[in-house]
Formats: C-alpha cells, sequence, structure tokens
C-alpha cells in the first residue's frame, strides 16, 4: 500500500516536470514556428500568453472534478490534453489549431499544481502531506530549471518534430500509468452533482481562505514579479555583471524556493500550527533581502546568499495553501487549492504588468547595442512595490494571527 501511494505521488509529481517542460516548447522552437505558419515574434509571444489563459480559467472546474471523481480519472484525462494541444503544431498548418491547442494545454496543466496537493492529501497522513507536496514542487522546479537543456539537445540532434512525437509519447505513459496504477476513489461517491454547488458556495464565501490567498498573493512579488522577470535586468544594471552571469545568479531564487518550500514544510510537521508564524517570519526575510539589494551593501559577496534567502521564504507558498486548505473537508481540498492558487496567480499578472508599465513610464528609452538600458535608479524604484506589497502582507497574517 505505502509503496503504491508513493508511486501515485512520483507520477503526479512527474506530471508537475512535464507540463513545465510543455510550458517552453514554444520558446525552444520559435524560428521553426515562424518559418512554418509564416507569423511574427509578436505572435510567438500571444502564442505563449495564452497557456495562462487556459491555465488560470480551467482552475475552479479542474478542482471541482478533483473532488468530485478523485486523481485517478482527472489527471489522466488532463496530461492527455497537455500533449494533445501540442499536436497541432506538427500535425496541421493552420495556425489557429495551434493557438486552440495552446490554451488547452494551458487547462490541463493546471491540474498539475492542483493534483500534487490533492494526491499528497489523500495518499499520506496530515503530518507528512505538507513534505510530500514540497517535493513535488522541487521535481517541476528541476524541469522549469533544467528542462531546456535536454530540448535544445534534441532540437539540435533530431529536429523539432521528433521532440513534440517524443514528449507526446512520454505523456501516453505517464497517463496510462496513473490511471492503472490509481485505485478507484470510493470515498468521494457521497458528492453528488446538488452539493457540488455547495462545495463551490463553501470555498468562495469562507472569508479565511480567500483573505489568506490574498495576503498570499501580495507575498508572490519576488518569485513572480523579480526572479521570474526582472532580475536579469536589475542584477546586470545595479550590480554591473554580464547578462549570462546575471541569469545564473537569478536561477539561485528557484534553487532557493525549492529548498524552502521543503525545509518550511518539514518544519510545519514539527509545529503544526504555526502557520502564521512562519509566513511572517518569511515575509520579514524577503523584505530584509530586497532592502540589502537596493543599497547594494556588501557587493556581490551579499548578493548570492541574499537571493537563496529570498528563494527560500518563498517557500511559504505551501505553507499559505495548506493553511487555506485546514479550512475544508478532504472532499473540498482541490476547489480549495484552485481557488487559492488561482487568486495567487492573478497577483502574479498583476507585478509583472505592474513593474514594466513603472519602468515603461519612466524609461527615456535608452538602447545600446540593440539592449535597453533602464538604469539602475529606476529598477530599484519599479521593485520597490514588492517589499511594499510584502509589508502590507505582514500587516494582513498579523491581523489574521490576532483574531484566529
Amino acid at each position: 500500500m505505502l509503496q503504491r501511494n508513493f508511486l501515485i505521488w512520483l507520477l503526479a509529481s512527474l506530471f508537475y516536470a512535464y507540463q513545465y517542460i510543455l510550458r517552453v516548447i514554444p520558446n525552444i522552437i520559435a524560428p521553426e514556428l515562424i518559418t512554418k505558419f509564416n507569423i511574427s515574434i509578436t505572435d510567438i509571444g500571444q502564442f505563449s500568453g495564452l497557456y495562462y489563459i487556459g491555465y488560470t480559467l480551467a482552475h475552479i472546474p479542474v478542482g471541482l472534478l478533483l473532488d468530485r471523481f478523485g486523481p485517478k480519472f482527472v489527471l489522466p484525462i488532463c496530461i492527455i490534453s497537455t500533449f494533445t494541444g501540442t499536436l497541432p503544431l506538427i500535425c496541421l498548418d493552420e495556425w489557429y489549431f495551434s493557438v486552440l491547442g495552446r490554451i488547452i494545454v494551458g487547462a490541463g496543466s493546471s491540474a498539475s499544481a492542483i493534483g500534487i496537493f490533492k494526491v499528497a492529501s489523500m495518499y499520506f497522513s496530515q503530518e507528512k502531506s505538507a513534505r510530500m507536496a514540497s517535493l513535488s514542487i522541487i521535481i517541476g522546479l528541476l524541469g522549469a530549471i533544467y528542462g531546456g537543456l535536454p530540448l535544445d539537445f534534441l532540437l539540435d540532434k533530431f529536429g523539432w518534430n521528433y521532440i513534440i512525437y517524443t514528449f507526446s509519447a512520454f505523456g501516453c505513459l505517464l497517463a496510462l500509468l496513473l490511471f492503472f496504477i490509481t485505485p478507484n476513489n470510493n470515498a468521494q461517491e457521497n458528492i453528488n452533482d446538488n452539493n457540488i454547488l455547495q462545495g463551490l458556495r463553501t470555498v468562495l464565501f469562507n472569508k479565511h481562505i480567500i483573505l489568506i490567498s490574498f495576503f498570499g498573493g501580495l507575498m508572490v512579488g519576488p518569485l513572480e514579479g523579480f526572479a521570474d522577470g526582472w532580475a536579469k535586468a536589475f542584477l546586470s544594471e545595479v550590480y554591473k555583471i554580464t547578462g549570462d552571469l546575471a541569469s545564473s545568479f537569478s536561477s539561485l531564487v528557484f534553487i532557493g524556493f525549492g529548498a524552502g518550500a521543503f525545509l518550511l514544510a518539514y518544519l510545519l510537521e514539527k509545529y503544526p500550527n504555526k502557520h502564521y508564524e512562519i509566513i511572517i517570519a518569511c515575509s520579514f526575510a524577503m523584505i530584509a533581502g530586497f532592502l540589502l539589494l537596493f543599497t547594494q551593501a556588501g557587493g556581490l559577496y551579499i548578493v548570492l546568499p541574499t537571493l537563496l534567502v529570498i528563494g527560500f521564504a518563498s517557500g511559504y507558498q505551501v505553507i499559505t495553501i495548506y493553511k487555506a486548505m485546514s479550512y475544508v473537508n478532504n472532499n473540498l481540498v482541490g476547489l480549495a487549492t484552485a481557488v487559492s492558487n488561482m487568486i495567487v496567480m492573478v497577483f502574479g499578472y498583476f507585478f509583472h504588468v505592474g513593474i514594466a508599465k513603472i519602468v515603461g513610464l519612466y524609461w527615456d528609452k535608452t538602447i545600446v547595442q540593440g539592449n535597453p538600458v533602464y538604469g539602475a535608479k529606476l529598477l530599484i524604484e519599479a521593485m520597490s512595490i514588492i517589499p511594499a506589497c510584502l509589508l502590507l502582507a505582514t500587516f494582513g497574517f498579523m491581523w489574521l494571527k490576532k483574531r484566529s
């Protein structure tokens, strides 16, 4: 029984890493897509962005389906949709089929993040489920950080058609294994169509879940706005280092995030009622980290550990989701996770757009050798919305802790 539970968890974790790789495929094969479909680089950017539309819109339906039918049917179907949505790129010549497929890829991928928390809560004890979910996140991050390396190798050696066929075959195998290994989830049979709406109301109108997710979203800036968007430009201009070195440094945030997700979950096992204390400590750590980066104290010797600390503290997200999940029964874990993650994703969009708007508003349009130069002062001012939101979130969680 224990071995089977572990295998189910491992397959769900591989799905989480798998969808990360499918997410970046358009960037890897962009020249081939431009040639085949006679499109522009702007179309490629829009094509990549459509993934997030499908990903976000599918959260609540996928959460409901996971709670209603369990992972045995929902996860394999979503895996199939991820690689099926990629196939129009090589099987069809009309671009709009590929655009539709991209939305389907995003919708199917949404089950990966929700699924790892659902599987962890179903097949492991309450004490261990947070640790197993955090290990799944680490596996997914490995796919995000290193997924591009095998893709580049396969592209150079075999061509992009081979890449898509290979990953489609792997996805098919993953779906079959999950379907045949995962047992029927009889515990879900007491959930009928009449109380699905009641479950939806229970989660959406639970002020604790909404407020925890809202304040947790205010803290996502270091990962979404900074590491995922502006870290390279910031480090290059503020610390006067090369672009390649800045890219390497920014990956330290994700490495720290993987370590933080695991160790903070382990800390929660030891102190199961200390959710708020852990989250507040993480917020203070990230605020201190950004203040160090802004003041440039210590130079590059301080940058490396600071980025690791910021990434480590970003592991608060696991604690936030588990705190939100604590307000519902096991039969609504999938929906609670979906709602919480969706709210956090909205804030990810806010940080990406907000920082870009500030930079665009005050940038003097200086370009050197084809590369935009924003200036250290402007980038520090733009990034200042991150610690400001972190401080607001800290007060919010302190207020929630006092009320609890």
